[in-house]
Parts: structure tokens; sequence; C-alpha cells
């Protein structure tokens, strides 16, 4: 009702506006193709995206046994957590051979962008984030070339802001190291080498660790409460060892676990002790997982904050004010959390033109810087002989106080 009609009493019209909070998403889904050949076709219909708890024992048993199935769930559920999978199920593929068997299952899993089959029903998921994985599928280099599930996901976990942990080949350093190098500069991957052995009611039987990872991923991220902490240096849990020894010598440059690490490949250490920090990426400013992980975290939030209640407003200086201030507060809640070293909102007049605004356009800067973590402890130890002063004095104290008793 206007306020210029006649009234006869008391009215209350909303005015000004006020900064809001702003929300972060779960960043700890992971996001598994799972190969199950009983599943239950109702509940899991091929190339269709399910989204399940990996606790949830009914629709654990609707996936049935065999595919990959316990390399996801059994192997998450080892590191003593809980997790939201968004999963999608593949057909295995025809074939003579176990080979041609293979590159069938991973044509499956390659799909198609026309239909959203295969990995591309990820990207109808309304959320983003999340950690994928494709255990035994994605390790092998096909017709010498990059593996075809890695290479089709590549722009599928930078569209959801996802990052991606992929098995190397397990034979050998050699082999980790060619796999590698078909990741010249991806900020997303996270490579581990080598497979680990499990031990079933069938014996010792050797698996794709991925899973495990994601889990031990997800384990850090509820114990801190976010993505902004790298899951090396923690325990994988339900494994015998690794499927060939690792050397790894404390303060010894020296090591297989070195060679892998310094070739962007995460391994496991004495005490099966997941081992490495850092992403594929060509920019040093993208070395490691935590800090590409909070960078998405801090600017997904973001851009999902304004939606609902600033957009389409008439731009104005409360409205500028209010979402100045949901930056400013996120931010400092960010840093008191441990998210973020520092974090600054500021308006810069030369971006915000007169034409610009008449267009609809308000540009706010920000700066966010996620914490690196301590990967390189050094110390500098040296000899200091002037510290014999001290013996020298105590002597001579001693001496002293047995004359002046004699």
């Amino acid at each position: 009702m206007p306020t210029t009609v006649p009234f006869h009493g008391t009215r209350v019209f909303r005015a000004g506006e006020e900064p809001r909070p702003i929300s972060t998403g779960d960043w700890s889904t992971v996001r598994a193709v799972v190969v199950a050949p009983a599943a239950d076709e109702a509940k899991f219909p091929i190339d269709t995206r399910i989204t399940m708890f990996s606790s949830d024992t009914e629709m654990r048993a609707a996936l049935g046994v065999g595919g990959n199935v316990a390399e996801v769930f059994d192997a998450i559920e080892d590191q003593g957590v809980v997790a939201e999978v968004e999963l999608v199920r593949v057909a295995e593929g025809d074939g003579q051979t176990e080979a041609e068997k293979l590159e069938g299952t991973i044509a499956n899993i390659v799909g198609s962008g026309a239909d959203n089959s295969g990995v591309h029903a990820f990207k109808t998921s309304p959320t983003s984030g999340g950690i994928f994985i494709c255990p035994g599928y994605d390790s092998q280099r096909i017709a010498n070339g990059k593996n075809p599930v890695a290479a089709e996901l590549d722009g599928i976990a930078r569209r959801l802001r996802a990052i991606k942990v992929f098995n190397t080949p397990a034979a050998s350093k050699e082999a980790a190291e060619e796999y590698a190098s078909d990741f010249a500069d991806d900020p997303r991957a996270y490579l581990f080498h080598p497979a680990v052995k499990i031990f079933t009611s069938s014996g010792t039987v050797v698996q794709p660790a991925s899973g495990r990872v994601a889990g031990l991923f997800v384990r850090r991220d509820k114990e801190v409460g976010g993505p902004h902490e790298s899951p090396s240096n923690q325990t994988m849990g339900g494994i015998t060892g690794p499927s060939r020894p690792i050397t790894y010598f404390t303060g010894e440059p020296d090591s297989e676990a070195q060679y892998l690490n310094n070739l962007h490949i995460a391994t496991l250490r004495a005490g099966n002790i997941l081992w490495g920090n850092e992403t594929c990426a060509a920019d040093p400013l993208q070395r490691f997982i935590n800090v590409v992980r909070t960078e998405d975290y801090i600017d997904d939030a973001v851009i999902k904050a304004f939606d609902k209640w600033a957009l389409d407003k008439n731009l104005s200086v409360p409205l500028g004010v209010a979402i100045m201030q949901s930056l400013d507060q996120f931010g400092d809640e960010a840093v008191a959390k441990g998210m973020l070293l520092g974090f600054r909102a500021w308006f810069e007049v030369d971006l915000n033109t007169d034409l610009s605004m008449a267009s609809g356009v308000l540009r706010i800067e920000y700066d966010r810087e996620p914490a690196a973590p301590l990967q390189d402890l050094q110390f500098g130890a040296r000899r200091n002989v002037a510290y014999y002063a001290v013996v020298r004095d105590g002597i001579l104290t001693a001496l002293d106080r047995q004359y002046i008793a004699a």
C-alpha cells in the first residue's frame, strides 16, 4: 500500500539493508563411479546420479558385491567416518578377454555429454566441491596416453570445483612417473602410488587406494570443520601395508617416498601413513591440495551467498554497504576458524564508473589467503663452544666454596 494513501493508524515499512550471513557447503562429498554388476536395477539404474550415505546398510546391500563396490564403500568406512556418497553406476563392458572388458567398462564410464551418461551424469549435481574417485578404472594408460576416465573428468571437476583422487599404476615408481607426466598442469588432481594390501576372507588381496584416500580427506575435513587442512600425515585404516615396499627415512632426502612426492605423487610412509600434500599444478600458488580446495570453498560460498537477497534490488548505498559488511563478517569468521591467514574486502572506485553502475553493475574486490601446509621443517644446528664458560664458572665457584670452607 502506498504511503500517500490516506490512513489512520500505525504502519511499518521495511527500509534499508542489513548484512546477511554467508553459508558454506559440505565440501567432503565423495563422488564415486561405481561398477556394480549385481546391483538392484530399480535402486541403482545405470548412468543415474544417486546420493546415499556410506553407512546406509540397505542401500549397500542393494549394490551387491563385485565390481569396485568394496573399493569405494569398505575403503571409506575403514577410515572411521561416514561420508555422503554421490555415485553413478555404470555397466560393465563386454568383450572376449579381460582387456576388452576393461576397455569397454572404461568407455561406459567416459560416457557422453549428449545424454549425460557415465561421468557426465555428475554434471546434474546441485552441489559443489567433493572428491571424485573411480577405483579400478583410473590407473591404466590406454594406447600409451592419459587414462580416459581421468581425461574426461577434467572439465567436470572444474565445473563442480571438485578434486580428483587417482591411482597411478602400482608396479613401479617409473610407471607412476610416466602416469604423472599426463598431468602436466592439473591443480585438481591428487595422485597416489602404489596400491594397498587388504586382508579379506579370501586372504590378502591388492586394491587401489583412492577410496581410502578419499576417506582420509573426509576424516580431516570433519576434524577441522572444512577443507583447509591437508589429508597428509594420517594413518590409512583397513590395510596391512602398501602393495610394494616404499622406503622413507626421517630427515633423509633420498628415499622412494621423497622421490614420489617430488613428482607430485602421494604415497605411504612407514606405519601406513598417507604422505603427500601436492597437486599436479604448474602454478606454484596452486601447489597444495588444501589451498586449492579452500580457495574453491570460499569463492563458491561468496558466489552463492548473494543470489537470493541482493540481486535485482535497486542499486543503492545501503545495499552496497550490506554486501560489503556481509563479506567482511564472512572473512573475519574464516580467519578466526583458521581457514584463512587473512581476508580483506574493498570497493574500487575506478572499477565502478557511472556508466557501469547505470548498467546495473556493482563490483567489489576481495582477497583471501589460505595457509600452506608445513611441508619442509628446517632447523639450523651449529656449535657454540662459549657454553663451556658455564663449566669454567662452575668449577671456579666450586673451588671458591671449597677453599672458603677450609
